[in-house]
């Protein structure tokens, strides 16, 4: 509330103007966003040890909802982990597109896949 009674003092001894005080009030109260609005689909592959991700991917959730139409239901993803027997075509892609369209937000598939004589690979796909 002080910062408010500030702004509207500054307009009245003319240091800003009145379109300054709206945005300045603006950014006092920003407007909530829609809780579907800029969500984003992120997977995120690290090995237990290394400081930089195997892969850190972020795609708008709405990109991802329709790419995803654009996928045959029978195709063949086929991509495997360095060093694993883990193929990502084993993971669901259809229930976590649903888990993102109704709305879930945080962890939706997160797994921890052995490596030969290595570190453990943590696979998190995720919503944010």
């Amino acid at each position: 509330m002080e910062e408010k009674k500030r702004i509207i003092n500054m307009v009245a001894e003319g240091k800003i103007s009145a379109e300054e005080a709206v945005k300045l009030l603006e950014a006092l109260n920003p407007k909530p966003v829609s809780s579907k609005m800029g969500r984003k689909l992120h997977i995120l592959i690290t090995q237990e040890g290394s400081e930089k991700p195997k892969l850190n991917l972020s795609i708008p959730v709405k990109l991802a909802q329709i790419g995803m139409k654009f996928i045959p239901k029978n195709a063949n993803f086929d991509a495997h982990l360095e060093s694993t027997n883990f193929d990502f075509s084993s993971i669901n892609w259809k229930e976590i597109m649903d888990m993102v369209s109704s709305g879930e937000v945080g962890d939706l598939f997160n797994m921890e896949v052995e490596e030969d004589d290595k570190p453990p690979t943590t696979i998190r796909i995720y919503v944010k």
